[in-house]
């Protein structure tokens, strides 16, 4: 789920640059959250899946 977030708000930063929305910021603050949120879930599996 983590990976999904990072790669979503990667495509919404790709799209916002080419559609010409990069001047928005609600745009580019949603799709910096994703990207930290889902960093945040994955490193969180991460830990969670060890067992030492």
């Amino acid at each position: 789920m983590g990976v999904a977030l990072i790669l979503l708000g990667a495509l919404l930063l790709i799209v916002s640059y080419i559609a010409g929305w990069a001047s928005s910021n609600l745009v580019l603050l949603s799709g910096l959250i994703l990207i930290v949120l889902g960093a945040f879930m994955h490193i969180k599996h991460l830990k969670n899946g060890e067992k030492y």
